[in-house]
């Protein structure tokens, strides 16, 4: 082949085919990596997606068992209450205590119950008969 009066050597232009299969091929095999890493970010994408919705339903779980708590404590609010305040009663009106007297059993009882209606509402239960029956 020429142009003109310059003859192109067969080995030239076998060259520039084959420097232009190369630059194909070279094309060709980015579109193929070019897809395998979409390909692997979407898998990657839907992993951290399937994670953060496991985080978001243990979140939401948590918020309800929360949310149920406040409810328990809610309904025995009162009735703690009333509890603490006849246990309060009690205290106040018992007799007060010469110095250096040590509290007679009346005192303790009720400061024990007071306790333990305390650590009975903590614990989330019902608050039970605190106080004896003779007061």
């Amino acid at each position: 082949m020429s142009i003109g009066s310059v003859v192109i050597p067969a080995w030239l232009r076998y060259g520039a085919v084959a420097l232009l299969a190369a630059g194909a091929a070279w094309t060709a095999q980015g579109w193929r990596y070019g897809e395998r890493i979409a390909l692997i970010e979407r898998d990657q994408a839907q992993a951290q997606a399937n994670t953060a919705r496991a985080s978001l339903d243990q979140l939401l779980a948590d918020i309800d068992t929360v949310a149920a708590a406040g409810r328990r404590a809610a309904a025995v609010g009162p009735s703690l209450t009333a509890e603490i305040n006849k246990l309060t009663g009690a205290l106040k009106n018992a007799p007060p205590l010469p110095d250096g007297c040590r509290p007679d059993p009346v005192r303790v009882r009720s400061l024990t119950d007071a306790v333990r209606a305390a650590n009975r509402a903590a614990a989330g239960q019902q608050p039970g008969a605190a106080m004896p029956a003779d007061h």
